[in-house]
């Protein structure tokens, strides 16, 4: 996208932003009309379905409606700054990824949003493991054997993803460099396409969510050597972590969280968070995470800034060591 072409569409998105309503009720009454929940990414992706759930189960607990408002475009970057420059009332919030609200901050320049300054931080509320996934011909059965396969043969292999940035991206540039692997990225325009070629065996491996995995990890279409979470996931109980492998410092995972434009009310904000916690503590709302290859995960507003402080850290140094240049807005 040019720069003029998207600093236009940038406006404009975040010209429709709400304005403060005439007198508006103390925070304490807080909410009394209904709360629009912008979404960063399409309608129907995995963080548009994460926050549809937490939104019917918001309103049950806070007793209005959760509106969910789709603001894709530009890697994020077009609903993070709508959600930025909303007003601080408690009546618009955001539910985004670690790409917009973390890898971003590394991958564009100039940022139109600061994501610790421009934003409260609320809660964590999913982590999405990725799984490392090969064509079948390949004759490492286990991550170890991978690893080795690879040293012993630099140059000759390839790799894909969802594209230049993305969470699979940098997750296999960190884990080329952790172990010392020189394999050729091919970027995608999404990860059907790439799943595509991996099933089809013009790419070798790539890191992928569980959701879009599991079924052709099911058919032996790919063959999952490892998954990014802490503990095996039920739905690939084959499948053993990076820790269980053999590497245990490596997190291989995607996460989504709760924020609010900076300045809201710390009483709105605590509101937000219980209700957030006590959603993800229910037994049907982390079932139907599971189905979307989610884990329910809350944290304290402190916990996630603390994530949010360090991701941007890790994943711009990742950045600099694939000599990933900065994209220009």
């Amino acid at each position: 996208m040019k720069r003029r072409d998207f600093m236009a569409l940038l406006a404009a998105t975040v010209g429709t932003g709400l304005a403060p309503a005439v007198g508006a009720s103390l925070p304490e009454n807080w909410p009394e009309k209904p709360v629009r929940m912008i979404v960063p990414f399409p309608a129907g992706g995995a963080t548009d379905i994460i926050a549809r759930i937490l939104a019917a189960n918001l309103e049950r607990f806070l007793g209005q409606p959760f509106v969910v408002d789709n603001r894709a475009g530009a890697s994020g970057i077009i609903g993070e700054s709508a959600a930025a420059r909303a007003a601080a009332d408690g009546y618009t919030v955001l539910l985004t990824g670690n790409g917009p609200h973390a890898v971003n901050t590394g991958l564009f320049d100039p940022m139109p949003y600061d994501p610790l300054k421009d934003f409260a931080q609320i809660s964590l509320t999913s982590i999405l493991p990725l799984v490392l996934n090969v064509h079948p011909s390949v004759p490492a059965t286990n991550l170890p054997e991978f690893v080795t396969w690879v040293q012993d043969n630099p140059g000759k292999f390839n790799y894909a993803s969802p594209g230049v940035g993305s969470p699979p991206h940098l997750t296999m540039e960190l884990f080329k460099h952790e172990n010392n692997l020189d394999i050729v990225h091919v970027p995608y325009k999404g990860s059907s396409l790439a799943i595509t070629d991996l099933i089809g065996g013009q790419i070798t491996v790539m890191f992928d969510n569980a959701l879009a995995s599991f079924q052709h990890i099911k058919n032996g279409n790919v063959r999952a050597l490892g998954v990014g979470s802490t503990e095996r996931l039920s739905s690939l109980a084959d499948v053993p972590t990076f820790k269980e492998a053999g590497f245990p410092q490596f997190e291989a995972y995607t996460w989504t969280a709760l924020a609010a434009p900076a300045g809201v009310p710390e009483s709105i904000m605590n509101k937000l968070a219980d209700a957030t916690a006590k959603t993800l503590k229910d037994a049907g709302v982390k079932e139907r995470l599971t189905a979307q290859g989610a884990i329910a995960v809350s944290s304290t507003p402190a916990e996630l800034e603390e994530r949010v402080r360090s991701e941007i850290i890790k994943w711009t140094n990742v950045i600099k060591l694939a000599k990933i240049e900065k994209i220009r807005l």
